[in-house]
């Protein structure tokens, strides 16, 4: 490479000196425009490659990072340290045929009929419960895989999953995702259960904009430390309601405030959703 450049510079020198004498020799001014022109043409393929094309250039070098971080899309995530008492709610999607038989983020193969889950931060593998706020189907998963990477998204389902928690035929659904810690700390021995958490459901939209507005009129009525959040669910015929929801409540007394202060502020009859 560096040989064959090398060359072409000595023949762009060669082209060059030439049409000097010939520009100045040429008798008419129309020969000398003539000649510009293919002077234009010479500089500008002689200046389309460099002697350091002949030179290997590396590419820039990855960023490092730190063994609890990864990056995907551009976008750093950070594990957690560990896995134990994990609770969060938010929204569920699956993933099916398109990524059957290849390998999970922990190199295990993703099997679509296998009960497994990918998720961002929890260490692999971790076992969680899931339970479907809709309709309160709960499950039972091993996370080996990372992913969802959508903002709006907290866990991937495998088709089986999915099915089993009702929304196989849907995209999303809202959800609750607690780790089982008695499975993934056995040196813990028996752990006490806590009690059933409670979810309050204070409206469903079509437009966000009207969750929106829903969720700010929620939160004025409620003490700034209660945990509340949209979360995306859809029909049966494919449209997305943007849901309200309140929660976790962790004992009764808590969630019957809540109750009386959403009644209170006219904003209706909550729905329940238990999760044992």
């Amino acid at each position: 490479m560096l040989i064959r450049d090398t060359f072409r510079y000595a023949l762009c020198d060669i082209f060059f000196r030439t049409f000097c004498r010939a520009f100045f020799r040429a008798p008419r001014t129309i020969f000398r425009l003539m000649l510009v022109g293919v002077l234009a043409l010479i500089v500008t393929g002689c200046s389309s490659f460099s002697l350091e094309s002949g030179v290997p250039q590396s590419k820039p070098a990855a960023r490092k990072l730190p063994p609890n971080q990864y990056e995907v899309f551009g976008k750093v995530y950070e594990i957690l340290p560990d896995n134990l008492g994990y609770l969060e709610i938010g929204v569920s999607s699956w993933y099916g045929k398109k990524f059957h038989g290849r390998l999970t983020a922990n190199g295990e193969t993703y099997d679509m009929f296998e009960m497994t889950a990918a998720h961002k931060a929890l260490p692999l593998p971790t076992v969680v419960k899931v339970t479907n706020l809709d309709n309160g189907q709960s499950i039972v998963v091993r996370v080996n895989d990372r992913g969802p990477f959508h903002d709006d998204r907290l866990i991937d389902l495998s088709y089986a999953a999915a099915k089993a928690l009702g929304f196989a035929d849907k995209g999303v659904a809202p959800v609750v995702v607690e780790a089982v810690d008695e499975i993934n700390h056995p040196e813990l021995g028996a752990i006490e259960p806590h009690e059933a958490f409670t979810y309050l459901q204070v409206g469903a939209f079509r437009v966000n904009a009207s969750a929106q507005r829903k969720l700010a009129l929620v939160r004025a009525a409620l003490p700034p430390e209660t945990p509340t959040r949209i979360l995306v669910s859809e029909t049966e015929v494919g449209d997305l309601l943007h849901k309200v929801w309140v929660g976790p409540l962790q004992n009764e007394r808590l969630e019957a405030e809540t109750i009386a202060q959403l009644l209170a502020a006219n904003l209706g009859q909550p729905l329940r959703v238990s999760v044992e």
